[in-house]
């Protein structure tokens, strides 16, 4: 007999959204490292890309047709330096790449949704508030948009 899925016992599962940013990507998979209990525990790191990013990507690569979006992500330099601080850690890791036409937060609220996230970790980075008013921050929207709880890695993280 097939066991219900209350009778499984719940993985708890991370969401990493990763920039190009090396530095960032290994502060925030250090936060989760140190404080996530690694048993049961999946870590998704993800990267947002626009279209422009997906075929940028696709070109410097020298990739043949369109690779899927999964396997673009897994090239990123952020990407693979989470993802291996992760693994140096015992912790199971998945890559997704994650497209995105309107803002970069409503991707990684998406992205919390597809990947039934417990959590959200996110780098923060120092901006002033008139940065903030004139580019905005992904950030902020994610923690107004976002179903889970949010962990924060302040920029002096690193």
């Amino acid at each position: 007999m097939k066991p219900s899925l209350a009778d499984r016992p719940h993985v708890t599962r991370v969401l990493l959204p990763a920039s190009n940013h090396s530095q960032w990507a290994e502060s925030v998979a250090d936060v989760v490292v140190d404080t996530e209990d690694d048993d049961d525990l999946t870590a998704v790191v993800a990267h947002v890309f626009d279209d422009d990013e997906v075929e940028s990507t696709n070109e410097n690569l020298d990739i043949e047709g369109r690779a899927k979006v999964d396997e673009l992500a897994s090239r990123k330099s952020g990407v693979n330096a989470a993802t291996q601080r992760l693994e140096d850690a015992g912790i199971d890791t998945e890559v997704r790449g994650v497209e995105h036409e309107g803002e970069p937060a409503e991707a990684i609220v998406a992205a919390v949704d597809e990947e039934d996230a417990d959590r959200l970790y996110m780098y923060s980075r120092k901006r002033s508030p008139a940065g903030k008013a004139v580019f905005g921050s992904t950030l902020q929207e994610a923690i107004l948009k976002a179903r889970v709880p949010i962990v924060v890695v302040p920029s002096n993280a690193l």
